[in-house]
């Protein structure tokens, strides 16, 4: 085998698993990993698959469920202001005799 054929078989080994994606967990595995779910092997795993392999797929995902959570969290946080501004005048205009 020669230097060339190495390194095509190297290019097509790499190209299938990243084509295939053959170590990418589910999504339900990534989403546990971004909640801290996971056992120590399977967290050591996803951060060795997130950092070293810099699997685009997964980061992906990893970016879609923090955005989702970013979200959720600014509609909670507005909702709680809301209910806070509308108790706050109640309570306000209650204690004014309004």
């Amino acid at each position: 085998m020669t230097q060339h054929d190495d390194e095509l078989l190297a290019f097509t080994v790499a190209t299938v698993w990243r084509e295939e994606r053959v170590s990418c967990p589910h999504p339900d595995i990534v989403q546990a990993y971004e909640s801290g779910a996971l056992s120590p092997g399977a967290m050591e795993f996803m951060e060795f698959h997130l950092k070293e392999s810099e699997c685009p797929y997964c980061d992906s995902v990893l970016q879609d469920l923090q955005s989702r959570q970013k979200d959720a969290d600014e509609a909670r946080m507005s909702d709680f202001k809301d209910r806070l501004m509308r108790s706050t005048v109640s309570e306000i205009r209650r204690v004014s005799g309004a």
